[in-house]
Parts: C-alpha cells; structure tokens; sequence
C-alpha cells in the first residue's frame, strides 16, 4: 500500500542536505492520486487522493526535491508547485510506465519515492503465490470489473513488486508509502459523513466469493539476503490488513478538502520534523493517530531495510519555518502545526533575523492550510523594545510569520446529529434538543462546536439513542452496542445535563491525548515503553473466574503496534528512562465510555524512575466475559523528579486540578497545563509553557479488548 500529501506555504532557505558519502545522489518521485473512477459507482468514488497527491508532490518539493524530478498522476488535481510534470491521470498503464521511468532514469545510490492514494481491494490469488487465496490489489482510475483473467486494470501486489523489485536491483533505494486498504469490517456509516473508506470490497466488483480464510500477505518489500549494491527499501502502509483506512476533512478543514488520515499526519510531521529516520517518522505518525481521536481508529504498519536511514536522504539541515502573511491571512495551518493560539512573528522581509519582528499575532482560527491571525501585544519573555501593541501599519507591512509560541488545542467538534435508518419510526426531537442545549450553552460552548465537516465525533441517532463515534462515523465497530450510547432522561433538563456530562468525559480525554509530545519531545525526556502480555491458556478461565496459577499463563511477550487482548490476559509494561533526571510516571486507563482511571502507581510504589534506570509493572488484567469488543487505551504522563517528592497525576479526571503551593515552577506549569485541558471547559486552546516539550511526555498507547468467550 501507498499514500501521502503535501503543504501549503513557502520555507526560505534550502532544506534538503544529502547524506555525507552520497553527495551525487538524487531523488525521482512517482506521485499517483486517484479519485474520479469512472467505471464504478458515483458512492465509491473518493474526494482526497486528488488533495493528498497535490500536497504529497508539493511538500517534496518543499523538501528540497527539484520539481522537474516530481511527477503526478492524478485526476482533478490543482496548484501543483511549478515545474512538477502532469502528463494525466493514473491509469494502470502510466502507474507501470511511470515506475519503469524510475528504474530507467535512476542511478546507484538514488532514491525512488512511489506514493500511491486511492482505492484497494482483493481478488482471488491466480497465480498460487500467496498462502491465503488472495491476492492485494490497488485500483487505478481505469479499473473494471471483475473477468477470468482479474479485476480489469487493476493493480495486483505481484505487478507492483515486480517493479519495485527492478528499481532495487539497479542499486537505487525504494521509499513507498499506500493509502489504501482492502479490508471490510462492516460499520454502519452516518449518513452524511466527510469520512469514507478507501476500500472496495471485492464482490462489488464482482469478484467470486474468496476463500474463507482468505489472508492477503504484503510483499513489496522482501526480506531475503541482500545482493551486493541492491537498493534498500521502506514502505509505508496507511492501515493493518484487517482495518479501514478513512480519508476525511481534517479538523476545522473546508468541506471538500479531505485527506487520507495517514497521508495528512504523515505530511504534517514531514513538515514539522524532517530530520527523522523512517522508523522514527512511521512511529510518530501512528502516535499523532492514536493521540487525536478517542475511539477506534486505523493504525499505520512498516517494513523494510531502510527504516532506520534518513527520510529522504536528509541530514541535520533544519529550515526556517515561515509562510506567507498578508492582511490578517496566514498561508499555513495545521498540516503545518498550527493550531489556534499559536501565536507568531511577523516580518517584512523573508531573510529578517529571528530578533527583528515588525509585529506579532495570535491565530484565531487554524484550518488545514490557512489560518487567520489577529495582531497582539509581545510573546512572554519578549524582547525590551517589543511595543506592547504594534501599529496598524507594523501589522499590514508584515509578508511572514514564524512561530514563537506554539499552542494546545483542546477543542472538540461534532457532527450534527443523524439518524442512521430512516425508517427506525423513533421520534429523537427530545434527544437532538437535549445535544444542542448541552453544546451550545453554559461552558461547553467555548471549547465544542457543531460542524458539517472537520470534526471529531459523529454524533448517531440509532436504538432511540445517542451513539458516538471518531472512527469515519463507524457505529458498533466493534460489533452491535459497542459504540458508546446515552439513553437520556425524559425531562429536558436532566437529558442536557446527561448529555453534557458525557461532553465534558469526551472533551477531557482527547485533551489529555492532545497534550502528548512529539517523537522529538519524547528524545528529549528519554521515555520509553514497552508492552507485553501474558496469554491466558483455555485453563486460566474457570466458573467465569480468571485463576492466580502461573502455570495457566503464556510467558510475557512484547505486543506489536495493535495489539489485541482476550480474557484474563495479563498486560504489564516495561518503563525505560534514558534521559538525564529521574522521571516520575502515572499510567492512566482510558475506557471505551471515556472513563479515566489510574492503574500505576498502586499500594504506595514509588512511581520514580532514575536516569538511565528501567522499572517493570503489571498494569490490567483482562476481565472475563465482555460483552462486547472494544477499544481501550493506556496513557502514560512522565516529569522529571528533580527537587521535588514524587509526582503522581492519579486525579487526572477530576475537577479542581491545580499546582499544590510547594510544586517547583515546572511541575506548577504543567499540573496548570493539564488542568486546563481537563477541566477548564471555557477555554479552547492555551500557550504552552516555557520548556514544557522538553520536561514533560505523555504518549498514548491504544489496544482492543475481544468479546469474552
């Protein structure tokens, strides 16, 4: 599978830098986003591939890769940075010719880069390779239908390896990325919502019936002993081969501007954080995943010998990240890591010193690409002569801004509410009139807002219910019942107050995710974990009770990126801090009905690491018999312990959060910081302090519960 995107706004200044030893090194682009497919469906065709190929190609560029090495196929697509070659859209023949061009062009010691958004889907293994009956298949915007010889025109996984397999031999490095998917897990959408699946499943194409344990096995990368002078390679997969992988409209985007979940969380961080390995990139985007959404959710996967080289061949070249201003309009946003609050420099001329702002602004409003910003007086700790307001005329003679302070969102949209069958006969008046009085009066109104797109949970009316969900509008999931439900009160008030109750829940968790640090922050802290567990054998399970014998236990072993435990099983974690001052951790649970609760420290342990020290603890044990499926997740808040005695942040869901008057003025700033996330709900971002990247992590470490045997 391959995806991506790219970003508006120009950086001054060159970025790419080739790595020491491979100076005359190049890098060719293919760049395929396919979103019209004229033979399907109007149902099945996509809005985003064209968006995200425009800001895949453009970001590239943006990066340092001449525009005449980029190439596009891609139908609708605009504002291509200049000189990118379009020669049309992505028909099976030009994807194959376009990947026989890399081969041909490259050199030894080259990079290919082969981007790939669109549809996916299965058909029947023709050629006995694959050990589950199928085989993967990627759908070009000439797609057909189903015949003897295959899906007409379709893309199979055999083809694509075929090609990528002859760019290696030729000593040229392979970076593919696939925002697609074939799974088809059967949620109920919402009407109406931005999100759609980029998956056909393969009997509207009419493909027979695959075998029933039909289990697709990726091959585009092979790890076979390498010959002397192949090219290496990495690929990006947008999803696991059992999950959907969603494109939608980023929060507070403009309708019609989806993305590829994967695509823009991997743009955006290319953005923000070039100088990274693959390995640590790929880790950082399923981490901004995980961290911005509150249910299930699709998760990335990696392979390949390159995973821990350069992106792109870059070394330490930081740019100086600046875009284009004029009047007010900023030309960079949230791909770019700009959230409302942020507040920024401005300057007259692109080349200006840091120390030489004419003016400075806060964003108001942080769409995908653009922002608005307002003028405002000088950023803590400004510089002396910094007026307290600027001029009129310092704000409107200001071309660029560069960040200065950056900030916490902790805003949170909803969908409007919908009913998901029509023909339910439920009367829902009282529960849509109960939402809106919850959202829109009172608290609340500040941070929650109702969209039509861009936001963070639909909002369903099934059962006579509410029901909710993050994951493209996917009601149950996880199977009938599992997405979270209110039944409401039948008096107004009380129904407002329960729904706003369950607001407040859903606002404070995505909050606290939101206020985890990048990979970058996490380097700089040196906190690490790994999860493992302990499988429970068919004996661990008697009368409905989970036995205490170690013998009905599996020994611990490590979980992969989605992990997914059963009854009885036991999840501990192995804490790891490699940084320069002990750290003090809490581990939080967050629970499928946007519970928090404390699961380590417990009886007293010390929740301090030492520096260069690791600490191993049993965290859950899973209870028998759920009754339906889930998605949990595993919070863990680390701050140095310098000073101070132990910190343990074990009231995290509570009101009143605040610094104790004898906290250090690190620990203050930060029990400030979460406390406003959590619990002051007229506030929708807020600046973070001084050094908080670098003394303070929260990473979020999300697993499925199975339905109870």
């Amino acid at each position: 599978m391959i995806r991506g995107l790219t970003i508006f706004g120009p950086v001054v200044g060159a970025l790419l830098a080739l790595s020491p030893g491979n100076a005359a090194a190049e890098t060719h682009a293919l760049v395929v986003g396919v979103s019209g497919y004229p033979a399907l469906a109007e149902a099945l065709r996509l809005t985003g591939p064209k968006n995200d190929a425009r800001e895949f190609a453009n970001t590239l560029v943006r990066l340092g890769v001449p525009a005449g090495n980029v190439t596009v196929l891609a139908d609708g697509v605009r504002d291509l940075a200049e000189g990118v070659a379009t020669p049309g859209v992505g028909t099976k023949a030009a994807i194959l010719a376009g990947l026989d061009r890399l081969a041909e062009t490259g050199k030894p010691g080259d990079l290919a880069v082969f981007y790939f958004s669109g549809h996916g889907s299965q058909q029947p293994d023709l050629d006995g390779d694959e050990e589950g009956g199928a085989d993967e298949v990627f759908l070009p915007y000439d797609v057909g239908h189903w015949n003897k010889a295959g899906i007409e025109n379709a893309l199979v996984d055999d083809e694509l390896r075929e090609k990528i397999d002859r760019i290696r031999d030729k000593g040229i490095d392979v970076f593919g990325v696939i925002d697609a998917c074939h799974s088809a897990t059967g949620f109920r959408d919402v009407p109406g919502d931005d999100a759609r699946s980029r998956e056909v499943p393969p009997q509207v194409l009419g493909v027979p019936d695959l075998p029933a344990a039909a289990v697709q096995h990726r091959t585009l990368f092979e790890a076979r002993a390498r010959k002397p002078g192949r090219g290496r390679a990495a690929f990006f997969y947008a999803a696991q081969e059992d999950e959907e992988a969603l494109e939608r409209v980023p929060p507070n985007g403009e309708e019609g501007q989806n993305f590829g979940v994967f695509t823009y969380n991997l743009l955006k961080r290319l953005n923000q954080t070039p100088d990274l390995t693959y390995r640590n990139l790929h880790q950082a985007v399923m981490a901004d995943i995980k961290r911005n959404t509150l249910l299930s959710t699709q998760t990335p996967d990696a392979e390949g010998d390159l995973l821990d080289q350069p992106v792109l061949q870059l070394r330490e070249a930081p740019p100086r990240r600046q875009w284009k201003f004029y009047g007010g309009k900023m030309q960079g946003g949230q791909l770019d890591g700009i959230t409302a609050g942020t507040v920024v420099a401005l300057y007259a001329d692109p080349a200006a010193p840091d120390d030489q702002a004419v003016a400075h602004g806060v964003v108001e409003e942080a769409g995908a690409t653009k922002s608005i910003v307002r003028a405002t007086a000088c950023p803590q700790g400004g510089d002396e002569d910094c007026a307290a307001l600027p001029s009129a005329n310092a704000f409107d003679k200001a071309r660029f801004a560069r960040i200065v302070e950056p900030a916490f969102d902790f805003s949170v949209g909803f969908s409007e509410p919908v009913r998901l069958d029509p023909g339910d006969g439920r009367d829902y008046a009282d529960a849509v009139a109960a939402f809106r009085a919850a959202v829109e009066t009172g608290p609340l109104k500040a941070r929650v807002s109702i969209r039509k797109s861009g936001y963070d949970i639909a909002v369903g009316l099934v059962d006579g219910k509410l029901a909710f969900a993050s994951n493209a509008g996917a009601i149950d999931a996880n199977g009938a019942g599992s997405s979270p439900r209110l039944t409401l009160p039948q008096d107004p008030a009380g129904a407002a107050a329960a729904v706003s109750d369950a607001v407040t829940r859903m606002s404070r968790v995505l909050a606290l995710q939101r206020l985890g640090n990048d990979a970058e922050g996490l380097k700089q802290v040196g906190f690490s974990t790994g999860l493992h567990v302990a499988k429970a054998k068919t004996s661990a399970l008697k009368d409905g009770v989970c036995s205490m014998d170690a013998a009905d236990y599996e020994p611990p072993k490590p979980v992969g990126d989605a992990p997914r435990f059963s009854d009885c099983d036991i999840v501990s974690v192995a804490m790891r801090n490699d940084g320069r001052k002990p750290l003090d951790v809490t581990v939080l649970l967050v629970g499928p009905d946007f519970s928090i609760t404390p699961v380590w420290p417990v009886d007293g342990d010390s929740s301090r690491i030492p520096e260069q020290e690791s600490k191993t603890a049993d965290l859950l044990q899973m209870e028998p018999g759920a009754a339906a499926a889930s998605d949990e997740r595993l919070i863990f808040v680390a701050v140095p312990g310098v000073g101070h005695a132990n910190v343990v942040f074990d009231n995290l869901g509570q009101e009143g959060l605040r610094a104790a008057p004898d906290d250090p003025p690190q620990i203050a700033a930060m029990r400030d910081l979460v406390s406003t996330g959590l619990n002051d709900l007229d506030r929708a971002t807020a600046r973070a302090p001084a050094g908080i990247e670098e003394e303070m992590s929260i990473s979020v470490r999300p697993f499925h519960v199975e339905k109870g045997r």
